[in-house]
């Protein structure tokens, strides 16, 4: 709280030894030392600031008449360090107040120990790293090129991804140098690692930069999209057919039906289940080529059905009965 006027004029006459040191700061006294300190401070700033010193600062730089044409196939030196030697205020002028380099792209070199001068003034120039700068220019060219969605996940149990990772828009254009952009034949997100899953992913998803500044691209970010379904186990007793048989050939399975144990999303078992399309064959191929008697049964699916993990009961079939009519 703060004392009134009257008890401050009193301070003022306490003997010494009955003064606060917080009395002595409000005393006309200490508030002259204050000042006396204050000053000193300014002084020595002052005249600090006028002696000479060695510093080294990081000049950023500035391309220029780059035409709309023309893409750079390297990257030039985003920065200059430059040992300046001068007096303190004018190097901490320039600390604060740093001033682009320019770089000429017109140029195919361009030599920085002649630059800087034109822009760092009032100092002494020692050092230029690096002072010369090569560019190299091409062609600038566009073309699309369909983007690689990056994305790890897991599923939870009883969970599956319906066809795969897809990503909208599924194409960027890119701009740039010919030699990259011809080498260029997709361009994938940033990496994303999302665990474990049970809904069906719809997620924005930035695109990798790693080419940047070179690179231009006519989007930043795209969304990723998965189907993720529960899925369930189905079981369906199917007959065996013979396919690519020849003319005049016939074929005879033992047994003649198998049955089919299958992971089906909840969302296609009733169709699945009732689907004409859905049997077990064996190619006639796989007979010719037989020398034991038994081949293997394979499980054809209706157009756009989900059937993962088929196993035949029985395995393996027998078959006899083969005829050729004359």
């Amino acid at each position: 709280m703060s004392q009134s006027i009257v008890t401050r004029i009193q301070g003022l006459f306490l003997p010494d030894g009955e003064r606060t040191p917080e009395d002595e700061l409000r005393s006309p006294k200490g508030w002259v030392i204050s000042l006396c300190i204050l000053a000193a401070c300014v002084l020595w700033f002052a005249f600090s600031m006028q002696e000479e010193y060695v510093q080294i600062l990081e000049f950023p730089t500035e391309l220029r008449n780059l035409p709309e044409d023309k893409a750079l196939a390297a990257v030039p030196p985003s920065s200059v360090r430059i040992q300046l030697e001068g007096e303190g205020i004018q190097i901490l002028r320039l600390y604060y107040n740093t001033p682009s380099l320019p770089i000429d792209v017109a140029n195919e070199s361009v030599d920085l120990g002649l630059t800087a001068p034109e822009i760092v003034k009032n100092v002494s120039i020692q050092t230029v790293t690096p002072r010369t700068v090569s560019l190299n220019v091409e062609d600038r060219i566009w073309r699309r090129v369909p983007i690689e969605p990056r994305v790890n996940m897991e599923f939870i149990a009883g969970y599956r991804m319906i066809g795969r990772v897809e990503a909208i828009p599924d194409s960027v254009t890119i701009a740039g140098a010919r030699s990259i952009v011809e080498g260029i034949a997709s361009w994938p997100t940033e990496r994303r690692n999302l665990g474990a899953m049970r809904d069906s992913l719809h997620a924005p998803v930035a695109l990798s930069d790693s080419l940047a500044p070179l690179l231009e691209m006519d989007i930043s970010e795209v969304i990723v999209h998965a189907d993720i379904q529960a899925f369930t186990e189905a079981r369906r007793i199917v007959p065996v057919q013979a396919v690519g048989l020849p003319a005049g050939v016939e074929v005879t399975f033992e047994p003649p039906v198998v049955e089919v144990t299958y992971q089906v999303p909840l969302s296609q078992y009733d169709a699945v289940m009732e689907a004409d399309a859905f049997y077990a064959f064996v190619p006639y191929s796989d007979i010719v080529r037989d020398v034991q008697g038994r081949v293997f049964p394979m499980l054809h699916l209706p157009e756009g059905m989900e059937v993962r993990s088929p196993r035949f009961e029985p395995e393996i079939l027998r078959y006899y009965d083969i005829r050729e009519d004359d």
